[in-house]
């Protein structure tokens, strides 16, 4: 397993190789880290060269999955002998990426995919389109699969508000995600000071964080959390609220109705087709 940063050397029995990114990798995003700060392409880079020229190394292999779109999957897992089955991953915003590129510069990457044999597995329908719509000849190797979720160990509802602190009785809404424009979390705050006895959480950072807190003082909000810090305040809410309009499988989502926690939501990529099945997922109009 290769990956940017630094850690351990091993992971539930894979061996993991760290190169060096300079910070261009990370929560909240690729993208993001690099508009603040654009010093860190050079880490980018320099990440790249170094897990390319790995790969060539320690071929042949079976199998090569590449996480992300860009840089993973182009250049990166090209550097695989030809000999390698190679799997292709799109998240989300490195789908949009790819989306966003110069048409002659995706017309070649989706080539040298072709070339591979490469199979392409997107995470919703919504980036499968928009994957095909960009460009229709990578139609025929892709397929939607939603990423695997992991709730074991997470405590029930009460075991979760006893180790937060809360109330047995009061009702919690939750909202997780980025704090950027496009998750409209100030639209879903708003709606939320309609209900009475309510209280409104809020998980996640990011660059509204400040003007959320000013507009909306009654709501808590937590910054950011690791994942099982994040799931404890899943378990606990009574309701997940997400009025974002741009989300293609959101894992939250998932992760709230694994718990057993009904979610409302604005109508968004896969959400509408997961309503028609889980009467748990109520979806309202924008």
């Amino acid at each position: 397993m290769f990956a940017p940063g630094a850690g351990g050397t091993a992971n539930d029995g894979a061996t993991l190789h760290w190169f060096a990114d300079r910070g261009a990798f990370g929560w909240p995003g690729a993208l993001a880290r690099l508009k603040e700060r654009p010093t860190r392409w050079f880490g980018a880079a320099e990440f790249c060269v170094r897990a390319a020229a790995t790969l060539r190394r320690q071929a042949p292999f079976r199998r090569v999955q590449a996480h992300f779109l860009v840089p993973c999957a182009w250049p990166i897992a090209l550097s695989v002998a030809r000999s390698s089955e190679l799997e292709l991953i799109g998240h989300g915003s490195d789908v949009r990426l790819f989306c966003r590129l110069p048409r002659s510069l995706r017309g070649r990457m989706a080539r040298d995919w072709l070339a591979r044999g490469a199979a392409v597995r997107v995470t919703s329908r919504e980036l499968a389109d928009a994957l095909c719509t960009a460009n229709p000849e990578l139609s025929s190797a892709v397929r939607v699969e939603p990423s695997p979720i992991d709730v074991e160990g997470v405590p029930t509802r009460s075991a979760a508000r006893r180790a937060l602190g809360l109330p047995k009785s009061k009702p919690l809404a939750l909202i997780v995600g980025r704090l950027i424009p496009e998750k409209r979390v100030a639209q879903a705050l708003q709606a939320l000071t309609l209900i009475d006895e309510v209280s409104a959480v809020v998980v996640g950072d990011g660059p509204e964080l400040p003007g959320l807190r000013a507009r909306f003082p009654n709501a808590h909000f937590t910054g950011h959390l690791p994942r099982s810090e994040s799931l404890l305040w899943i378990a606990a809410a009574d309701v997940l609220v997400s009025a974002s309009a741009h989300e293609g499988a959101p894992s939250v989502v998932r992760e709230a109705r694994a718990l057993g926690v009904p979610v409302v939501a604005v109508e968004a990529g896969d959400l509408a087709a997961w309503a028609e099945h889980d009467p748990g997922i109520i979806l309202v109009r924008r």
